[in-house]
């Protein structure tokens, strides 16, 4: 049977690593098997190179020397494997929280193995940390932070398309990444732009298109610090504007200015005067596109006056409103006419498998091999405990093992034997030494201690400590502490960690709270129960004193936490906490390549669907996903396709045109023509 890419890399490791002294590519080629099974010269050339590449990957250094005019191979082994002793218990145990903060699940799940590869247990307790009223809040920006992680690891550059905060059209740009951080819920790259031949920041949402490559352009200076570079983020000015609206329409003007992302007003609104019936706002535009994507939830209920020193374009961003708004009703046409044909090919949804990549299962296999050189005679079950995998997994492994085994010309220095449950192996000594942790964990886990940092100041020395040792072990990377940062707003913090800790210690609270769609704050009385996060947004569940259920509160409304000084017993709900009364449930449909949308959403998977689009895709099929979703407001639901328009409608037959029009004249919003 050929080898698989893990086994085959697996080969390649223990070949070099076997090797006293450097080998030529003939001779790797004469001793794997999969070498020798390649149809042609350039067939094990395309090959080799992949594997090297991979192994670099992993921080693996593989030496390029000259023998007698041939080149030769050999892994360097300075920092090639783990230390035994370079986290302490408390360290590990920091380490094992802060690896739960990653919201998406392969990256959750990469760095857990990560760090159990540094010798945390499952008998290491995460409550003890003290966070046990926090769930995952660092989400993982998808794969363009991946790319970007790698091409920082590997001091590559990167160019892509930029949209730049004041312009709805992106340009190429060419950038070698200097650091990577989070800051108001979105990652930032920094580093040398190659076109302005100068230090600059981009934000990884306005960012497409990356792709990499190495690179001569200027590294990262000593003094460079992702922290100071975030601040600037912060102070770049932003172009003021003038928005009119009726007054039923400030809930929602407040919603976006809460938000932040595309208006934020300075004070408060103000009739318009003149006799008219309109309000009037000062307000700044960090992003001229999601101001657009905000505009368009009201179609013409708002009007947008700027000051022509701004350098805004008022009728490109009107014309921009108007073609989301249509963009959102075509999709929804489309979708309505795919669902009154009754002829839409509903796929069923497949069922989650946690694929692995073959880098990851080769670095199993390494400390597979390495657990079995010193445990001779260890059983399945006690393999599977140490690398916390299944029993049936560790079988495979052990076939893969012994696969690789047999790709190696004279493989007698690389068996496995199975008695019963017994398994002993014959393998070099280099072998039995662990692999140190590819750049990207190491990474990765960096950013998620400094969040932990940020949200728990009783882990902040101990964060410190870990971040030093983390760049330490970085192999081969060449990275700093500096260049990574994670930072929270200093009110956004504070509130956390108040909730949080009032939630451990279950001790209500009185905060200053506006729900979403209200003109104004009121004061709640709550016991918190957990913090947690969905997309970009911190949420606080907790009993309401008041109405005696439990609710969800967004954090960014929240204001002024003071604790109630009374007995728990006297201030929860206990057996008597009635939850909300049913909300109604829909269907809706998503685009695929709207995959924060749907994990904002949350309701359940019940089919895949491709929807033939006629205007937007020139008749192509758009692939989208079907959830079934609760819907507490339904003009806020109208509102949230409108802001994502082109990327999700209702799975029905009808419009929602009419209901979304009716709905806001009623709280006083003429929005005019909608299409």
């Amino acid at each position: 049977m050929p080898a698989t890419v893990p086994e085959r890399l697996f080969a390649l490791y223990s070949f070099l690593l076997s090797r006293e002294r450097p080998v030529t590519k003939d001779r790797i080629r004469e001793g794997i098997e999969a070498y020798r099974r390649a149809g042609s010269d350039a067939a094990f050339e395309r090959t080799f190179e992949r594997d090297k590449a991979a192994l670099r990957s992993l921080g693996m250094r593989l030496a390029t020397t000259q023998d007698f005019g041939e080149t030769v191979y050999q892994i360097e082994r300075e920092n090639l494997w783990l230390t035994n002793d370079e986290f302490t218990p408390a360290e590990r145990l920091t380490l094992g929280i802060a690896a739960r903060l990653w919201s998406d699940p392969s990256y959750a799940r990469d760095v857990e193995r990560a760090v159990r590869r540094l010798g945390y247990g499952e008998s290491d307790v995460v409550g003890s940390g003290g966070l046990e009223h926090l769930t995952p809040r660092l989400s993982s920006g998808g794969e363009q932070l991946e790319t970007i992680l790698g091409a920082l690891a590997q001091g590559a550059e990167m160019t892509f398309d930029y949209r730049a905060s004041t312009s709805l059209v992106s340009v190429p740009r060419r950038l070698r990444p200097w650091g990577v951080g989070q800051r108001f819920g979105h990652w930032y790259v920094s580093g040398w732009d190659a076109d302005r031949k100068a230090f600059r920041n981009f934000r990884l949402s306005r960012m497409t298109g990356i792709s990499t490559k190495d690179s001569d352009l200027p590294r990262a200076p000593r003094e460079f610090s992702m922290s100071k570079a975030l601040e600037s983020v912060s102070e770049a000015p932003a172009p003021s504007v003038q928005l009119e609206f009726p007054s039923g329409a400030l809930p929602v003007v407040l919603d976006w200015s809460e938000a932040g992302t595309g208006v934020r007003i300075h004070s408060e609104a103000f009739p318009a005067g003149n006799g008219s019936t309109l309000m009037s706002a000062e307000a700044t535009v960090p992003d001229v596109h999601e101001l657009v994507r905000c505009l368009a939830e009201l179609g013409s209920g708002v009007a947008l006056g700027i000051p022509r020193a701004q350098g805004l374009d008022a009728e490109g961003i009107q014309q921009a409103v108007d073609r989301a708004v249509a963009t959102a009703m075509s999709l929804q046409d489309d979708v309505s006419a795919l669902v009154a044909s009754d002829t839409a090919r509903i796929v069923e949804p497949k069922r989650a498998r946690n694929r692995e990549s073959n880098d990851r299962r080769f670095v199993r296999l390494v400390d597979l091999a390495s657990f079995l050189g010193s445990h001779p005679g260890c059983g399945t079950r006690e393999i599977a405990r140490h690398l916390g995998v299944s029993a049936g997994q560790v079988r495979q492994d052990l076939e893969a093992i012994a696969n690789a085994g047999e790709e190696l010309l004279g493989s007698a220095y690389l068996r496995i034997d199975a008695y019963e449950d017994e398994v002993f192996v014959q393998l070099p000594e280099e072998l039995e030494q662990p692999l140190n942790l590819a750049p990207d964990q190491i990474i990765r886990l960096l950013l998620a201690v400094q969040m932990l940092e940020q949200i728990s100041h009783q882990h902040a020395q101990t964060a410190s400590d870990i971040s030093r040792k983390l760049v330490r072990m970085a192999n081969g990377a060449g990275v700093s502490v500096d260049q990574f940062s994670i930072r929270l707003e200093p009110h956004l913090a504070e509130i956390v960690d108040k909730l949080r800790q009032a939630a451990s210690e279950r001790q209500a609270v009185s905060m200053t709270y506006r729900s979403r769609g209200q003109a104004s704050a009121t004061e709640r009385k709550v016991l918190p129960l957990d913090v947690y996060s969905s997309g970009n947004t911190w949420y606080l569940g907790a009993e309401s004193l008041e109405h005696r259920q439990v609710r969800t509160y967004r954090m960014e409304a929240i204001r002024d936490v003071r604790p109630l000084h009374a007995p728990a017993a006297q201030l929860s709900m206990g057996a008597e906490i009635n939850e909300h009364s049913e909300p109604s449930r829909t269907t809706v449909w998503v685009a695929d390549r709207a995959r924060a949308l749907a994990a904002a959403l949350g309701g359940e998977v019940v089919g895949h669907v491709d929807v033939p689009r006629h205007a937007e895709c020139e008749g192509q099929q758009v692939s989208g996903q079907l959830l079934e979703v609760s819907v507490i407001d339904w003009f806020g639901l109208y509102r949230l396709m409108l802001h994502h328009a082109g990327s999700m409608a209702l799975w029905q037959s009808a419009s929602w045109q009419t209901d979304w029009a009716d709905t806001a004249r009623r709280r006083g919003i003429d929005i005019g023509d909608s299409r």
